[in-house]
């Protein structure tokens, strides 16, 4: 622990203090070297490198200093050097696409910022003047302070309706800085809801039983959502919406009495989200980039079927972890037990519904390529470099929930063949549905496919307010400076010249002799 606040303000300080700090740095920087490892390769021949690597290492930075901060101004300089540095990785390409995607994450983040910011300043207030967190623990909340929190913070972390430029950004931005963005800095809000909101507070318990059902609605709408795209990489985003709903069900079961028995399940899917979504971002942008050989194939089906909870996987041990804490905890409020784990079965056969359809969205990319380009060729270090890189994310998932303690108990619950059978029937049922559809031909209409969102239109009459295209200008005086030089040449003398350069000589010795 490093005390700063002999030099900054008060509470001031750095460290990894408490179990959730220590795990959320170490999956979260394990993260982000893979994925700079990957730009390596990916971005090698990509224009503009060095602005790419500035601001990456810029929002590294502001993602490393929010996790370790002690206390609350740290945690928001943390949050703000994140925010807007990741608006140079959605911009980075340049084109049309990208600058409107851009435009719309940075008039959202400065907007998330300013409602953290009042947060912070309320908080403050009612602390008599300290930020750190122990102090913060003591102080009872008011409504106006959640309600700030929630919004500013769910900005950045994505849940529904806050979500709205997830599907913009991670199609634009570079697949490690989509792998980041998604792994690492939605985190970032999850982990400062739980910051900032201390557990237990009376007035706390009655916005849990709220967020949790809107965390199941961002879960539902997320997967509904994705259906009607076919972009991987826009699938992938409102599979983010989907999960981070789940994430944020869990965060509200933190703000209850029960918060020891929630935090390792907390702490555990949103490890295991990070390697998993970062894995199947990376693939996605190699996916998109070039045919690849068969095998590759694995590197999607892995992590894909981690998240649609696989018995034996981590994905199905965290998904037993949370069905187990609705149905054993009282949850507060008017909430029933019993819907709320149907509701899990039922968000897992939305989300294996998703994955297939975003298998088949990657096999139709994989199609064009190769048309245009032929078969796969002959693995070049590049790719072997990306495959290594995917690989080791690979190994993290297979090794989460049999070797690190929070998941190993949830883990052996699996083997059970009720528990078996129970995680399964979603995926078989999805796979069932999605062959009925295909023989049947069940589609929409094609308008209802890949369609813009109306919210860039909000976008840009924003920036037309503070923006406005006729800004007022100096009136400008016409003057012909060329036709009054030719005069003043016509009114001098022959000799102008000569008697200029001999002026010019006597001031040049005058100044010499001064000197």
């Amino acid at each position: 622990m490093i005390d700063l606040s002999p030099w900054l303000w008060p509470g001031a300080g750095l460290g990894l203090v408490t179990e959730l700090q220590q795990v959320w740095w170490y999956f979260s920087l394990s993260l982000w070297l893979v994925a700079a490892a990957f730009s390596l390769a990916f971005m090698a021949k990509a224009a503009h490198k060095r602005r790419y690597w500035l601001f990456f290492g810029l929002s590294f930075a502001g993602n490393m200093l929010l996790i370790g901060a002690l206390d609350a101004i740290s945690f928001y300089l943390g949050f703000s050097v994140m925010s807007l540095s990741a608006y140079g990785l959605v911009v980075h390409s340049g084109d049309k696409t990208a600058r409107r995607a851009g435009r719309l994450y940075l008039q959202l983040a400065i907007i998330g910022e300013l409602l953290l910011f009042a947060a912070l300043i309320l908080r403050a207030s009612a602390a008599d003047g300290q930020y750190d967190w122990q102090s913060w623990q003591q102080v009872p909340l008011d409504h106006l302070t959640i309600l700030l929190t929630i919004t500013g913070l769910g900005l950045k972390a994505g849940f529904w309706p806050l979500h709205i430029w997830l599907p913009q950004a991670h199609p634009a931005a570079p697949a490690p800085a989509s792998a980041v963005l998604s792994g690492a800095m939605i985190k970032a809000g999850v982990l400062g809801l739980v910051m900032f909101l201390p557990a237990g507070d009376p007035l706390l318990q009655y916005w849990v039983p709220y967020m949790v059902c809107l965390g199941f609605f961002s879960a539902g709408f997320g997967v509904l959502a994705s259906l009607l795209y076919r972009q991987p990489k826009v699938i992938l985003a409102y599979s983010s919406v989907s999960q981070v709903g789940y994430i944020l069900i869990l965060v509200a079961l933190a703000w209850t009495a029960n918060a020891a028995a929630v935090l390792p399940v907390l702490i555990a899917y949103a490890a295991h989200h990070a390697f998993a979504k970062g894995a199947l971002f990376l693939f996605a942008g190699v996916n998109a980039k070039q045919p690849l050989p068969g095998y590759w194939q694995l590197f999607f089906w892995l992590p894909a079927l981690a998240l649609m909870a696989i018995p034996l996987s981590g994905g199905a041990a965290i998904k037993t972890g949370l069905k187990s804490l609705l149905s054993e905890m009282s949850v507060p409020g008017w909430l029933n037990t019993d819907i709320l784990t149907g509701l899990l079965t039922l968000g897992a056969l939305l989300t294996a519904l998703l994955f297939l359809h975003l298998a088949a969205a990657l096999r139709q990319q994989q199609r064009e390529l190769t048309s245009r380009y032929g078969l796969a060729p002959a693995p070049g270090f590049a790719l072997y470099w990306q495959g290594a890189c995917l690989l080791v994310l690979l190994l993290v998932l297979i090794w989460l929930p049999w070797q690190w303690q929070p998941m190993q108990q949830l883990s052996l619950q699996t083997l059970a063949w009720p528990k078996i059978w129970a995680l399964s029937f979603p995926l078989f049922l999805a796979v069932l549905l999605v062959y009925i559809a295909r023989w049947r031909q069940w589609r929409l209409p094609a308008t209802y496919y890949d369609r813009n969102s109306a919210v860039l239109l909000w976008s840009l009459w924003l920036k037309r307010l503070y923006q406005p295209q006729r800004q007022w200008q100096a009136p400008r005086l016409k003057f012909n400076w060329r036709a009054a030089e030719r005069a003043l040449n016509r009114l001098a003398p022959a000799n102008v010249v000569s008697s200029s350069a001999l002026l010019l000589l006597i001031m040049l010795l005058a100044g010499a002799a001064f000197l």
